[in-house]
């Protein structure tokens, strides 16, 4: 039986070096004593130690001659008999993870040390590959929710209104040229969308589109974040550097949605970016070419900026290329319904619900001012899909919007349903109440919903001609505080 199992062993020890340097691990071996028995070519090339130098070696004298920074683990693992972890930096300031596992005689002894060592500054540079990657996937995610959500993107974009038909023919024009777009509006039109639209008819479809969010960014990191950084460009910085957002765009488009909030002095940085289509990632002296479509957003003024000084005059002419200007919710009142039924039709299908809205609804929502626009519009169906069974009516809109018709101007009033205006005027009277608190009910109420209808306190206040401080005085006394 010996002489059997000396057949099979014969050739594995032979051909130890082999499977040894087969294993991509590094792997050192030592005996009770301490002193190096066998190392593998990957622990060669970890360390950057030949295995003359290690072999018949003391791991005590390797450390005090400097080719390991702290205690070496084999002495702990032979007086405990378990396992044992630790960090090594090697003489070039390489990181590595030591794991070392004892080996045992027939009778429990510890004989062998086998001590596995792998280079933590390659798994950080996989742990940074893979968190870009996923932050690709994820756009490319997000750029297929898009298509799902909106129904094949621009082709059945509704616009009802002639100034939305005539914007979309332009975005259609712009979006066939690689010309840098500027996208204008409020807050709530939908400025990523219209950039998105931009992007899924050009000839960069099918590349990626990233999105940046330059008011989220902290001032110090957006340059890096946007361009990238060298290797050590700064304390804390990866060793192997890091892509910025435009690299990973290549090809594709960049998304810079309030532009309007970029550093003056990443301005005229990005300025270079788009004349010369090029950039130097933080840190670095050496620029790259660049091949991304820019397109920029904002809800500011940039032209009264520009004059003003807060934003760099010759970086707003080189964005208004192609202009966008999405008009507000308010403005094209035609789009208010088709886009409420969209929605309504998008969320029944989500939540698995099936709703419709009364007349009165419908009527109330095409003559809200809706300060949020589309956004305001979209968030508000979702809730009603989600609160409501069946048919959608006047009582579950939200009281702003069914005050406004109380308040409603003159040419507005009139062109409203006689009985909604009767219903409006039409207030009840309590004569058992005294004068006073009938009058501070009046006020209290005639100031809340003058709040609804101004959006802030503010602009009621400046509407109405007092000043803020006379309205909240006033609405703490009809509160009673």
């Amino acid at each position: 039986m010996r002489k059997k199992e000396r057949h099979f062993l014969d050739p594995v020890a032979s051909h130890l070096d082999a499977i040894l340097d087969s294993i991509e691990d590094g792997v050192f071996i030592a005996d009770r004593e301490g002193y190096a028995l066998k190392v593998n070519a990957a622990y060669e090339q970890l360390t950057g130690m030949a295995k003359a130098e290690l072999i018949g070696k003391n791991v005590e004298e390797l450390k005090k001659a400097g080719l390991f920074n702290i205690a070496p683990i084999t002495p702990e693992i032979v007086a405990t008999g378990r396992p044992a972890s630790s960090i090594q930096v090697t003489r070039d300031n390489r990181s590595m993870t030591i794991d070392g596992k004892p080996v045992r005689d027939p009778d429990g002894t510890v004989s062998l040390v086998v001590v596995y060592a792998r280079d933590i500054t390659l798994m950080a540079r996989m742990r940074e590959r893979i968190s870009r990657q996923q932050e690709l996937i994820e756009t490319y995610q997000h750029q297929m929710d898009f298509f799902i959500r909106e129904g094949g993107g621009i082709t059945n974009f509704i616009a009802e209104n002639s100034a939305m038909k005539r914007l979309m023919d332009l975005l259609r024009r712009i979006a066939a040229t690689d010309a840098v777009a500027l996208v204008l509006g409020e807050t709530g039109v939908g400025k990523e969308l219209f950039a998105r639209m931009i992007h899924e008819a050009s000839p960069r479809r099918e590349k990626p589109f990233v999105k940046v969010d330059c008011a989220s960014i902290p001032e110090n990191l957006i340059e890096s974040e946007l361009f990238g950084y060298a290797p050590g460009a700064f304390t804390g910085a990866h060793p192997k550097g890091r892509v910025g957002f435009f690299e990973m765009a290549e090809g594709g488009t960049i998304f810079l949605d309030e532009i309007g909030e970029m550093p003056l002095a990443l301005q005229s940085k990005l300025l270079r970016v788009l004349q010369d289509r090029e950039l130097t990632p933080v840190g670095s002296s050496k620029a790259r070419k660049t091949d991304v479509r820019v397109i920029a957003a904002t809800n500011r003024n940039l032209e009264a900026e520009a004059r003003l000084g807060t934003f760099r005059s010759d970086l707003f002419f080189r964005l208004r290329v192609a202009v966008l200007e999405i008009p507000p919710l308010r403005d094209r009142p035609d789009d208010i319904l088709p886009l409420a039924r969209l929605f309504l039709q998008r969320f029944g299908s989500r939540y698995r619900k099936r709703a419709s809205f009364s007349l009165e609804a419908e009527r109330i929502m095409a003559h809200y001012n809706w300060p949020g626009n589309v956004r305001e519009l979209e968030n508000l169906i979702e809730g009603l899909v989600i609160t409501c069974d069946g048919a959608i009516t006047a009582e579950d809109l939200p009281t702003a919007m069914r005050v406004k018709e109380c308040l409603l101007p003159a040419a507005d009033a009139a062109a409203a349903e006689p009985a909604t205006v009767r219903e409006a005027i039409a207030l009840p009277v309590d004569f058992e109440r005294p004068y006073k608190e009938v009058l501070a009910s009046f006020e209290r109420d005639y100031l809340e919903r003058a709040i609804a209808y101004y959006g802030s306190v503010g602009e009621a206040a400046k509407r109405l001609g007092l000043d803020r401080t006379t309205v909240f005085r006033k609405m703490k006394k009809c509160c009673g505080e």
